[in-house]
């Protein structure tokens, strides 16, 4: 048993498998979707302008994502349309709580794009190309966010 099956509880390591790449596709393309929309809507509860301005930039900045995710999956003949179903948006009681929760959710989606890089680098170097493109576009995201959370954050020094 090699080191990394016995760090991962015996389980056999996960290797890319072609058949998973389209509904992974399919599941971030819905993901970037609902946290454009996400964004959208926590702009227009922004409470100053500085916030709301940023959010849309945001915004705008996941549907070139989300483009660029249709285009992929619409090129491995999916169906890259934007009916996600029904959105749920994450709330908070303030503008900081909902910025953290843009940011987590942008966090999140950026450590999956570096993990299915990895994952897909050896056998398919245009997919993992374009994970790699996805996770730096991701890394910009959250230094805007940051930069509207520091702003909203209500404990934060003048």
């Amino acid at each position: 048993m090699g080191f990394w099956q016995r760090l991962l509880a015996g389980e056999p390591l996960e290797v890319h498998n072609p058949e998973r790449l389209l509904p992974e596709l399919l599941a971030s393309y819905q993901e970037e979707v609902r946290l454009a929309q996400q964004f959208r809507v926590h702009a227009d509860h922004a409470p100053h302008q500085a916030g709301a301005q940023g959010l849309r930039a945001a915004a705008k900045e996941q549907e070139q994502l989300v483009s660029w995710l249709r285009d992929e999956i619409v090129a491995r003949g999916g169906e890259g349309n934007d009916n996600t179903g029904s959105i749920s948006i994450k709330e908070g009681k303030n503008h900081w709580v909902r910025v953290v929760h843009d940011m987590q959710d942008n966090l999140a989606l950026e450590r999956r794009y570096n993990e299915q890089a990895i994952r897909y680098d050896p056998a398919l170097p245009e997919v993992a190309a374009l994970f790699r493109t996805l996770a730096r576009e991701k890394g910009q995201i959250s230094a805007l966010l940051r930069d509207i959370a520091s702003l909203a954050d209500p404990h934060a020094l003048d």
